[in-house]
């Protein structure tokens, strides 16, 4: 073929050769006892990786004391869909962006605990004081919020990849957000009252993101930097996200 370029190597009495050809591919060739001529092609690799179809899971929380009710970590999940490209700078960094959307959830620890939107901002109230529900018991109670986002994150690698560490960064957009609270009435029936508004959650979000990846799982750990509410319509305070993903 043309272009191509050929190389013999020997070692304690065993020979190899070695074809690369003009369009990046590679041919071996072993000379083994026992063994016969065996050839095999690798394609030359791609420096880009892309991942249509990337989904994360986690657990959303905030600070105890800072104005809002405590959220209880199991049901406070974090879910993200993710369309990840990763830069394959070398055997031991790559560079990793993806484009997805993520729903935050907070679901408060005492269900008698509801988000009100007022006048004056988001406010906290026990149920049982407002009017406009008959007397009954809270089962849940929990604000969401979701966002498209764009991160990305430098990675180092081990060599056969086991292992990895990544630390960078993302920024979203606000697409959605509602409160949600179920109850029992006088009766035992389950009645859902919602809020579908943005529940006063600031309508950017950005902050800081590390991965650590062992084997084909990788834990992350997501921070904001800015407040999750609106200055002047909520607690001040960041939220945090932890999870994690299958490679």
């Amino acid at each position: 073929m043309e272009g191509e370029k050929t190389k013999v190597y020997t070692l304690f009495g065993k020979t190899w050769q070695v074809t690369k050809y003009s369009d990046g591919t590679k041919s071996y060739e072993w000379d083994i006892e026992d063994i016969d001529y065996k050839n095999y092609e690798i394609q030359k690799s791609s420096k880009f990786a892309y991942n249509f179809l990337e989904s994360e899971v986690g657990i959303n929380i905030w600070p105890p004391n800072q104005g809002a009710p405590a959220v209880k970590p199991w049901g406070s999940w974090y879910l993200a869909l993710n369309s990840t490209g990763t830069w394959k700078a070398s055997k031991n960094f790559h560079l990793k962006s993806s484009l997805g959307v993520s729903w935050y959830n907070f679901k408060f620890e005492d269900p008698n605990q509801i988000a009100v939107k007022t006048a004056n901002g988001l406010e906290f109230q026990d149920f049982r004081d407002d009017l406009n529900i008959a007397d009954g018991t809270a089962t849940k109670s929990k604000i969401s919020a979701s966002f498209v986002n764009l991160t990305l994150v430098p990675t180092i690698r081990s060599n056969d990849g086991n292992f990895r560490f990544g630390a960078g960064g993302y920024a979203g957009l606000r697409v959605g957000g509602r409160g949600k609270f179920v109850y029992d009435d006088a009766d035992g029936n389950k009645k859902k009252q919602f809020e579908r508004s943005n529940m006063f959650v600031e309508n950017f979000r950005y902050g800081l993101r590390s991965e650590i990846g062992i084997g084909e799982v990788t834990v992350f750990i997501n921070y904001d930097l800015n407040d999750l509410f609106q200055a002047g319509n909520g607690p001040e305070f960041q939220a945090m996200s932890f999870g994690i993903y299958i490679d």
